[in-house]
């Protein structure tokens, strides 16, 4: 959760002290009935008028069993950030999600990614099994985000009737305020219905035990506003505030004026702090009786709300804030900074964090914290936020700070926008080589090696990271420089280079538990089968899944992909990479299939399918993949799987699609020609498959033979093996029995030392006509031993599944329903079968989805019915 957790708990109302709220039976009973039966409650006065409390108090009457989520908005609140509050506030109430709600907030800054999260919000409201449910969105005219106005907007329109949603704000957010109105579903309360009546003003003095001028006149003076009213009864004043500004004159004459200088020093020094608790207050204003003081804050009645918070908790109302700081910084501005930033050392809340900074003038500072929260915002999916947070910058700083530059690179490399990355990575090094940060400037040359990597400009890439691998840096700076010497190795075919670099990688990476640092070094596929890479890869799966434990992280389902291909390439285990795939693909469903972990998932399965040999299913992922590729990753990735479309089709005989697959990447070379030798000789393996195809045995031995004199180029994923099987066959169909042992040799060294057993396996067309021969007098006993197991390994039936449970649930799903059936939330159950509410969340949506139920109540019921 990046937001503070106040942000979602509603005030509490007062009861027995100096600000008890009167009675006020008509807007009360009219307010209770606008929440339990409109689809729309809008609560709209200016500051002052009692909205946030006039919600509180009706919330809190509201029949037993109403589910109620409250969500505080923040100055310039964004979408991201106030989707998070909302899906936050809800999650007492157990909604049915069918799609992790953390990935679908990831994808908001997409419009189809919006558009799915609100679809999958108005299914989990629909779903949920209350009989009426509140949210209240509070000061909402401090939210400026179009796309949440719009997206709100939206699941008004399709809200369920056993939902309302309710607004306080200063002024009229853009809604369709007027479809509703003219279809009698908009409750309003506006100035009129919160002014306080002359009866009522008398009410409220006689409550106050007030003296001075009478309660009627102040109602006439003030107009009835609570604000003005009460504090003028409250302090016995002469004169009454009729409008923001006087009301702040009076707020500081009538009642922090007249405060003991103790407690005025503490609210002063406090009002840098959203919300009062005792730690935080005493953090920042030194006050060691700060407990005490915000209990006298709250015993007094001055103008604030207490939050129904785990530890006693203070939200100064906006008007009483805004006067105390404009009080703080003209009577101490040489304490002004220093109590922003102690402020800001507490905070956690990086929307909150940042402004504090800057409010003390320390935009290095903010931009620092912003560039040291961003990997962690964007490996959890918060693009938004991080994209809001760079907007609060001036324009003029930002230009300049390498800081907000590597930010800004980051999150074009989160939105695989290599062509900004590169822009604000080469901005970021110019400004860190300025201001002497040599390690930060080496950071943002490997991130510019990165982008030049994916964009296909591998000799700018070499040039700019050839001198880094010498250099001294920090960790996780050598960390990036690892993975984008990974990157280089591998498209220059350098594969001798990548055993000691995974190494060395993997062994800093254990040094951390940063999930993101984790995330942005996650293997590549094509690094499988090639020497020296085993040990490291299935370190780095231990440590990933380690570090991501049972979070919604792309980077958990990953490190499956990768325990998927450890299975099916380098042991051969393919009921073991098909249990792999099948959890990848349920992460990728509960992750709302984000792109990198769908297409990895796309290119292991092509693989397994083709090395258990079923047909269609591999040629449908195989060319998924070419289909669904991302535009924005340019045509070096698509080149690529383009490559191991081509290797698919060829496995099945498909020699139309292999010639399809085949022009293309003839037609898109390497951007600058560096990886030219090497797609050279891919092309060349490739069309030794065309030839095979057509019946050109001769010109298939030239294809491939010319393919293997560059060999490190041609293996990926067992390329050069498979070469080699497919090349062996063909000599022996010729009669060369003793130059296809030679082949064959060649290729069981190769899987010995580590090229892995689905190279062979991928080959199996080859592979039957090599294993029917016999080797007598040409090929060591071993390697015909060797060839009979990959034979055998090929040809294994899959394992027989265990007996399903009903619905075809897992053992664990089972419980889980059980505790359902019973009537359990999701937090007991987590405690009962010592799960995670993570994983419990998750276990819910499965069972729906394999029952075909819509909500708990109907999963309860199947159950029920099997249990007889």
């Amino acid at each position: 959760m990046s937001f503070a957790r106040t942000k979602i708990q509603p005030p509490r109302p007062r009861a027995g002290t100096a600000g008890t709220w009167i009675e006020r039976p008509a807007l009360d009973a009219h307010l209770l009935d606008a929440l339990l039966g409109q689809r729309l409650v809008l609560v709209c006065a200016a500051a002052g008028y009692g909205k946030t409390t006039a919600l509180a108090r009706q919330l809190a009457r509201l029949p037993a069993g109403t589910a109620v989520a409250w969500i505080s908005a923040d100055a310039d609140d964004d979408l991201h950030r106030l989707l998070e509050c909302w899906i936050a506030a809800l999650e007492p109430h157990d909604l049915p999600w069918r799609t992790a709600p953390e990935a679908l907030l990831a994808r908001v800054d997409d419009p189809r990614g919006r558009a799915r999260l609100a679809a999958e919000l108005l299914d989990a409201l629909e779903s949920c099994e209350v009989e009426h449910g509140v949210i209240v969105f509070d000061d909402l005219h401090r939210v400026a985000d179009a796309a949440f106005f719009e997206l709100l907007d939206g699941v008004l329109e399709r809200l369920g009737p056993r939902w309302t949603v309710a607004v306080a704000t200063r002024e009229d957010p853009p809604l369709s305020l007027a479809r509703w109105r003219a279809a009698g579903e908009l409750a309003e309360f506006r100035r009129h219905e919160l002014q306080f009546a002359t009866e009522e003003a008398e009410a409220l003095a006689g409550a106050l035990e007030a003296e001075g001028p009478g309660a009627t006149a102040l109602a006439a003076r003030t107009r009835g506003w609570p604000a003005g009213l009460r504090l003028a009864l409250a302090h016995g004043a002469r004169s009454a505030a009729a409008g923001e500004r006087a009301i702040r004159d009076f707020l500081d004459e009538e009642v922090i004026g007249p405060l003991p200088a103790e407690l005025r020093a503490f609210l002063l020094r406090s009002a840098v702090l959203p919300e009062l608790t005792a730690a935080r207050a005493a953090a920042v204003t030194g006050d060691a009786r700060a407990a005490a003081q915000i209990e006298r804050i709250e015993r007094l009645g001055l103008f604030v709300s207490s939050l129904q918070a785990a530890e006693p908790t203070l939200r100064l109302h906006d008007l009483f804030r805004e006067t105390l700081l404009e009080r703080l910084r003209l009577e101490h501005p040489d304490e002004w900074p220093a109590l922003w930033r102690r402020a800001a050392a507490g905070e956690s809340d990086p929307a909150r964090q940042l402004p504090m900074l800057l409010h003390a003038g320390d935009v290095d500072g903010a931009a620092a914290a912003l560039l040291a929260q961003a990997p962690t915002l964007l490996t959890e999916g918060a693009l938004a936020t991080v994209a809001h947070l760079l907007a609060l910058f001036p324009d003029s700083f930002a230009a300049t700070s390498p800081a907000l530059h590597e930010a800004r690179g980051l999150l074009a490399w989160a939105r695989w926008d290599f062509p900004a990355m590169l822009q604000a990575m080469r901005a970021a090094e110019r400004g860190w080589v300025a201001c002497g940060e040599a390690d930060r400037a080496r950071a943002a040359v490997a991130y510019q090696s990165l982008a030049l990597n994916a964009l296909g400009r591998h000799v700018e890439s070499a040039a700019r990271l050839g001198p880094l691998r010498r250099e001294a840096m920090s960790r996780d700076t050598r960390v990036v420089v690892l993975v984008a010497c990974t990157w280089h190795a591998l498209d220059l075919g350098s594969l001798h280079r990548l055993g000691p670099l995974l190494d060395e990688l993997v062994a800093l990476l254990e040094t951390c538990d940063d999930a993101s640092l984790w995330y942005r070094a996650h293997p590549l596929p094509r690094l499988n089968g090639l020497p020296g890479t085993e040990a490291a890869l299935q370190r780095y799966v231990r440590g990933a899944l380690r570090v991501a434990a049972d979070r919604p992280l792309p980077l958990r389902a990953l490190a499956r992909v990768q325990a998927g291909w450890h299975h099916a390439w380098q042991r051969g285990e393919l009921d073991a990479a098909e249990q792999e795939l099948a959890a990848v693909l349920d992460d990728c469903r509960w992750l709302g299939e984000p792109a990198n972990v769908a297409g990895s998932a796309q290119l292991l399965a092509a693989f397994v399918h083709a090395l258990r040999g079923e047909r269609e299913p591999a040629l449908a992922a195989a060319e998924r993949l070419v289909d669904e590729h991302p535009a924005a990753r340019g045509p070096a990735s698509l080149w690529v799987l383009r490559l191991h479309a081509a290797r698919v089709a060829a496995r099945f005989g498909e020699r139309e699609r292999l010639l399809r697959h085949l022009d293309w990447l003839r037609g898109h070379p390497s951007a600058d020609g560096f990886a030219a030798a090497a797609q050279a000789s891919q092309i060349e393996a490739l069309a030794g498959h065309v030839e095979r195809l057509a019946g050109r045995p001769d010109a298939a031995i030239d294809c491939w033979s010319r393919a293997l004199e560059c060999e490190e180029a041609v293996d990926r994923l067992g390329h050069a093996v498979e070469v080699r099987l497919y090349r062996a066959a063909a000599l022996l169909a010729q009669g060369r029995r003793e130059s296809a042992a030679a082949e064959l040799a060649t290729a069981v060294r190769r899987v010995a030392g580590g090229a892995g057993v689905g190279a062979a396996l991928f080959a199996r067309p080859a592979l039957e006509a090599l294993a029917a021969t016999d080797w007598t007098g040409v090929l060591a006993d071993e390697a015909v031993a060797v060839l009979g197991g990959w034979l055998g390994r090929a040809f294994a039936p899959p394992a027989a599944a265990p007996a399903p449970l009903p619905g075809g649930l897992s053992a664990r799903e089972w419980e889980v329903l059980e505790r359902i059936a019973a009537g359990d939330s999701n937090k007991l159950i987590a405690r009962a079968l010592d799960l995670s509410p993570h994983t419990v969340k998750r276990h819910v949506a499965n069972i729906l989805d394999k029952l075909g139920a819509a909500s708990r109540g109907q999963a309860a019921a199947w159950y029920a019915v099997q249990r007889g």
